[in-house]
């Protein structure tokens, strides 16, 4: 079975799941990048927001909860070669750049979509102050790297966790 059709047999399985539960099947939208190359699921409330990120291959958020996701994909081939610890260690790094009193919490080896990936909870003060929590998650497939990154602020995170992690669970490249 391809990763598409898996992908939406998972979409079509929630929705017989909440149908089943007298629920209205949830507002599920995939969205896809790199020139149609990755995708993930956004939950309802969640839109894409092309001016996050002028590298991004997918953009979207939610203002309502105060929540974001950036995708970055690099071809493999374009950098010099490394293991996904080190491109993860090195993204992280500078993604925490401008920020204060960064914390790394993980890593958490996960399996998206069949690839390898490593997840860090990135706790830090942004640079205006505001206490972040970000969801660092970096991807290796045999041609790309990738790295899926959701913010939020600390105080709306355990409320924003749950979509968070689905919306990294998500990640597929096709």
């Amino acid at each position: 079975m391809s990763r598409r059709a898996k992908s939406l047999l998972v979409s079509l399985s929630l929705a017989l799941l909440a149908a089943a539960c007298g629920k209205s099947a949830p507002e599920l939208r995939q969205v896809h990048g790199l020139g149609g190359k990755i995708q993930v699921v956004l939950p309802a409330g969640w839109e894409e927001m092309p001016d996050l990120h002028e590298s991004a291959d997918i953009e979207a958020g939610s203002k309502s909860a105060d929540a974001y996701l950036v995708v970055v994909s690099e071809k493999k081939s374009a950098l010099p070669p490394q293991t996904l610890e080190y491109y993860s260690q090195f993204t992280r790094q500078a993604l925490v750049s401008t920020m204060s009193f960064p914390q790394h919490i993980g890593p958490r080896r996960k399996r998206l979509g069949g690839v390898a990936a490593l997840q860090y909870e990135i706790r830090a003060i942004g640079k205006f102050g505001t206490r972040l929590v970000e969801l660092h998650t970096a991807a290796e497939s045999p041609e790309y790297f990738h790295q899926i990154v959701l913010w939020t602020s600390a105080e709306r995170f355990q409320a924003n966790e749950p979509e968070m992690l689905a919306i990294v669970e998500s990640f597929r490249e096709m």
